[in-house]
């Protein structure tokens, strides 16, 4: 008897170990962690890449092996993109997994032709996780995805696959999620961003060039409307004034020189909006801590700190007017008139008219506090 239950045993442990007969090593799997895609107006077809990585491609440096493991790129054609992708599974030996995709990169012509039906396949999508990093752009997806890191390092450690609002930005723009860029786009007002990758082949170099890739700019949208691009220059802008961590270099010019550089952290940004208005008018609260990083020319401390406040406000000015000229709400203002003006909105709603205007923008009060100076010194008589 006591034999028989012990068989019995053994043999339940060998069903219980037999669940797990089909899960794979993780070296036997080809991680997906890019999805790009294209569209081909002539065939109507859209064009699907695949960035795969190996087990190795994201190893720990002292277990990597001394020669540089391939970044693998596939690429299929379909009329829709699940017909593209089924077509690289058989093709696919280790076998694809999906489980830890982090990106998605779109064309500018997904974006002109075909971005809502992409959005609405991407949402039907339960193995896509809303906090799917996503990207734009002009130049070659299978260029893009083959591009690495400084020193042959994998793709991981490029801003393709960087996670969004990890840390601070210093002259430049973050990632976007999947999941913030709809809760923008879906909003009756205020516009949506999506950074904009590009290739840089200049920057660095070895033997040869070393291209890295960059966020340069903002693809914006717009009542869920497309708008176009918004430059890397003003993107940054933007959002440095959306994003209180984020710090710029800035560097101003008194008497067409250049006088002194700063790194610039913006405060909170508050939109004061007159109420009872049909047409929205507001005013702009921007704060400003400000370190001194350069002091180029003997300037008096007052002149140093007005010329600095008077050079934001017109960047501040120069970046509304970007998005009036496209039509877009590049600093959120119609936010909060929505939000408190329920009754005019509505009024807005059923008009042609963009609901801002060059005269919408009433006032910009900037107020800089240099907190840090470096061991700069100013004259007495200058602070």
């Amino acid at each position: 008897m006591v034999l028989r239950k012990f068989s019995i045993c053994i043999l339940a442990s060998l069903f219980l170990l037999s669940g797990c007969s089909g899960i794979k090593n993780i070296q036997d799997l080809t991680y997906i962690v890019t999805i790009g895609m294209d569209y081909d107006p002539d065939h109507d077809e859209y064009i699907v890449y695949l960035q795969g990585l190996n087990f190795l491609n994201v190893a720990k440096q002292e277990t990597r092996p001394i020669e540089p493991i391939p970044t693998l790129v596939g690429s299929a054609r379909g009329k829709t993109l699940n017909l593209a992708v089924s077509k690289l599974y058989k093709l696919s030996r280790p076998p694809l997994f999906f489980g830890h995709l982090k990106t998605l990169v779109l064309s500018d012509k997904v974006i002109e032709y075909k971005f809502k039906e992409v959005l609405e396949d991407v949402g039907r999508n339960r193995s896509l996780r809303p906090n799917l990093l996503l990207f734009t752009t002009d130049q070659n997806i299978e260029e893009i995805l083959h591009t690495k890191g400084l020193f042959s390092y994998p793709p991981v450690y490029t801003v393709l696959l960087t996670e969004e609002n990890i840390e601070a930005n210093l002259n430049d723009i973050g990632p976007v999620s999947l999941m913030s860029f709809l809760r923008r786009y879906y909003e009756p007002m205020g516009s949506a961003f999506i950074p904009r990758l590009s290739i840089n082949e200049n920057a660095w170099e070895t033997d040869a060039p070393n291209p890295v890739l960059l966020l340069d700019g903002y693809s914006l949208f717009q009542h869920s409307d497309y708008k176009g691009i918004l430059p890397s220059k003003e993107a940054v802008i933007v959002d440095w004034l959306l994003d209180k961590r984020n710090q710029i270099d800035y560097g101003i010019n008194i008497d067409d020189e250049l006088a002194a550089t700063f790194k610039l952290t913006s405060q909170k940004m508050k939109v004061k909006i007159k109420e009872e208005l049909s047409q929205p008018e507001f005013t702009l609260d921007v704060k400003v801590e400000a370190e001194l990083l350069e002091k180029v020319k003997e300037v008096p401390y007052e002149k140093v700190k007005a010329s600095l406040q008077e050079s934001i406000k017109k960047e501040v000015q120069s970046v509304y007017e970007k998005g009036i000229e496209k039509k877009v709400d590049l600093l959120n203002i119609g936010e909060k008139y929505y939000r408190f003006n329920g009754s005019d909105y509505r009024k807005l709603r059923n008009s042609d008219r963009f609901y801002l205007n060059r005269d919408s923008l009433k006032k910009i009060n900037v107020n800089v506090s240099i907190s840090h100076y470096n061991a700069y010194r100013f004259n007495k008589a200058d602070h």
